[in-house]
């Protein structure tokens, strides 16, 4: 997910904002702005202006205090607990401190253990002075996140470029030079802001250099320039005294930024740089970011309150369905009931309609395969006497019938007659023989009374 990395430089009357995206671990520059400002009131309200939008989360805004503002010391103690040296911390800066420790913000870098216990960094700030950057920031409605200092924050941000040299910070407020050894800050020096060609702060920059670089060949060790006035002027002046200088620039994303926007985009960069680096923080404490947090905070119980309406939604909707479907099935059940007493209306008693119309089903197609299955079914001989010629009347009064024969008893008009069924019955493939059994004319001589005796025929046999 790409995220904002936006660094705030504040100088003496002008505002520089660079504007970076990170994406994947790939930065490439959004936005470089500039503005200048009479007093902190307009300056809040640049910040508003060249910042308006709203913050998503993982950007990360960036400002830092001039160097000249903090005491910085270098505390030792005999242990390493983290714990124990943040206790330590106050009564061991406020001894070393020509102010009172009560009246400052303190913050550290990460603890550098040794042998014998650790050593820290430490930079205290009046604490006025950073609630009164904290208010312009406020006031423009923003989400600061860090307030280092200079010239560290620079080295945080731009370190790993520089790798080893010295770092020339010239502002308009002041010059820091920062002796960088891989990428990590050694020792620095804070001159006043150099005025011009010739000046006496240009004569006290070449020897804190010379003395920052004791015991190394200075002419060896790049010199980098960046700041609005670390321009060609302070390069060639530098140069003449025998140092290898250049203008510091940075490639992002395929384009380029000089020296004045640098310190804007150090900060920037600086928002990278994991919490245990060598590098402050005043945003801490009882100075900590809060408002981020609140909004935050608003915007989950925003998402929360339509997820529980979703929520709600989605069950609403399934209890409809689930009420539809069950009364459907209710009117289908009564149905059934009533299609079942209409078919059987003997049955008293009704528990599972499907079943039980499944076993009246096979009783009914058990009974129809007694009367119609097989080639000697009663159905079958029935209709072999269905082939009786249309001259004979003939009256049937009993068919009884097993494996081997039928038996059968009826009326007829005449012995012409009776021999007549008995012809055509024997010439059924049906029968393998045919035999009259009894054959009597009645009292009144009106009909003669016959009982025929039917061979079932064999599958397979010969006719």
């Amino acid at each position: 997910m790409s995220k904002r990395l936006i660094g705030i430089d504040i100088g003496a009357s002008t505002l520089r904002v660079a504007i970076l995206n990170q994406d994947k671990g790939q930065v490439s520059i959004v936005s470089l702005l500039e503005k200048d400002y009479a007093d902190e009131a307009e300056m809040s309200a640049h910040l508003k202006e060249l910042l308006d939008g709203e913050f998503k989360i993982g950007d990360q805004l960036v400002t830092c205090l001039p160097a000249r503002t903090a005491y910085v010391r270098r505390l030792e103690f005999p242990f390493q607990d983290d714990k124990k040296i943040l206790a330590a911390i106050p009564f061991s800066m406020a001894a070393q401190l020509p102010v009172a420790i009560d009246d400052c913000v303190t913050a550290m870098q990460s603890v550098q253990p040794t042998e014998n216990g650790a050593i820290v960094t430490v930079a205290a700030v009046p604490r006025e002075i950073l609630q009164s950057l904290l208010s312009s920031f406020e006031e423009a409605d923003l989400p600061l996140h860090f307030v280092d200092l200079a010239p560290f924050c620079h080295v945080a941000g731009l370190g790993e470029h520089v790798g080893s040299g010295l770092l020339v910070c010239a502002s308009s407020q002041d010059t820091t030079v920062s002796l960088v050894q891989d990428g990590s800050l050694e020792d620095y020096r804070i001159l006043q802001a150099i005025e011009g060609p010739g000046s006496t702060q240009l004569q006290q920059l070449l020897r804190e250099i010379r003395v920052l670089t004791h015991g190394v060949d200075s002419g060896q060790l790049p010199v980098s320039l960046m700041g609005e006035r670390g321009r060609t002027e302070l390069a060639e002046h530098l140069q003449s005294a025998g140092l290898g200088v250049e203008i510091l620039s940075l490639e992002l994303g395929g384009e380029m930024v000089e020296g004045p926007f640098l310190p804007a985009v150090a900060l920037a960069l600086r928002a990278r740089v994991a919490k245990k680096s060598r590098s402050f923080n005043f945003r801490r404490g009882e100075y900590a970011l809060k408002g981020e947090w609140a909004n935050l905070r608003r915007k989950l119980v925003l998402l929360a309150a339509l997820l529980g309406a979703a929520v709600l939604i989605v069950c609403g909707s399934m209890i409809l369905k689930y009420t539809d479907k069950a009364g459907r099935a209710e009117q289908l059940q009564t149905e059934m009931v009533d299609i079942y007493r209409t078919l059987f209306p003997g049955s008293s008693t009704i528990v599972d309609v499907p079943l039980q119309l499944k076993s009246a089903i096979r009783d009914l197609q058990e009974q129809g395969n007694l009367v119609a299955s097989g080639q000697a079914s009663p159905l079958a001989i029935l209709k072999e006497l269905s082939r009786l010629p249309a001259m004979v009347t003939v009256e049937i009064q009993e068919l009884a019938q097993n494996d081997e024969e039928v038996k059968l008893t009826g009326r007829t008009t005449s012995f012409e007659a009776v021999n007549q069924i008995a012809k055509v019955l024997g010439d059924s493939p049906m029968f393998s023989k045919v035999q009259v059994s009894d054959a009597k004319m009645s009292l009144d001589g009106s009909r003669i009374d016959f009982r025929l005796l039917l061979s079932l025929a064999k599958l397979g046999a010969d006719q």
